[in-house]
């Protein structure tokens, strides 16, 4: 429990591999002894989320990013002839195993994850039951992972819809909120486009200004600086190099707002 009655909750945002930044974000607030009482995640902050609120603790996650690395890149020949490039079995076998097919009544963290209901278009938050569908339905990317029947509902990608979930933690009880927003400005520096940087561009675009709307209620936003990470080939991100990276710019982000996160868990 956080002195002064405060309840922190740490949003996590969706961003695909820029998604390895939470981890370093994390490790920088254990090791202050940040308590953490409320997490949601959406996308690639749905999985980080989950294994934080699962184990209390994201270095054993770090350890097994790093040491199996060049496992990941399989994960994705997984191909679909409906709905997606990829129709996902592998992924969620891989979320098995990691997340020991938790239920969230299990977890050490009370969690919430965000997803996008592709019928309806609205955001649909799930806290109760397995994990496991969760995370897969709140990182299923459109037209590259077949969505996820789940629920009554087809779900895909959690960022489509909240893609920094800030406010279902203060619904859920935090005070005081924690976001962290992995779509930075310095994005928007090239001015010469192929036809594929159009497309990224444009979906950048869309991405940043709805994140701007889901972080409005946080206290606190911290933005790791991984625009560079579009500029290398894809499987690039499975090398060892590019992780510790792309980590590393998350830790550079909390220490540098740390007196902030103090002073929000002191209620200063």
């Amino acid at each position: 429990m956080n002195p002064n009655n405060n309840k922190i909750g740490l949003a996590l945002g969706s961003g695909g591999v820029r998604g390895l930044a939470h981890i370093g974000v994390i490790k920088v607030l254990l090791k202050n002894k940040i308590h953490i009482d409320y997490i949601s995640g959406s996308s690639a902050g749905a999985l980080v989320g989950a294994y934080l609120a699962t184990f209390g603790e994201i270095e054993t996650l770090e350890k097994l990013i790093l040491k199996k690395s060049k496992d990941f890149l399989p994960l994705f020949f997984d191909f679909s002839l409906r709905g997606g490039v990829l129709n996902g079995e592998k992924i969620s076998i891989f979320l098995e195993k990691i997340l020991n097919n938790t239920q969230f009544s299990e977890t050490k963290i009370p969690l919430s994850i965000i997803t996008t209901d592709l019928i309806s278009g609205q955001a649909v938050t799930i806290s109760s039951g397995s994990i496991v569908p969760a995370v897969r339905g709140s990182i299923s990317i459109p037209v590259v992972f077949k969505p996820l029947k789940h629920l009554d509902k087809l779900l895909v990608d959690g960022g489509l819809s909240d893609p920094v979930p800030v406010d279902i933690l203060i619904e859920n009880g935090a005070n005081k909120v924690i976001a962290v927003n992995l779509y930075h400005k310095n994005e928007f520096k090239d001015r010469e486009f192929t036809f594929s940087k159009v497309v990224l561009r444009s979906t950048r675009i869309a991405m940043h200004n709805l994140s701007k709307i889901s972080v409005k209620n946080a206290n606190l936003i911290l933005n790791p600086d991984t625009s560079n990470i579009d500029d290398l080939k894809i499987t690039d991100y499975f090398k060892t190099k590019t992780i510790k990276k792309i980590i590393a710019i998350g830790e550079k982000e909390a220490l540098l707002h740390l007196l902030e996160i103090k002073k929000l868990k002191n209620n200063i």
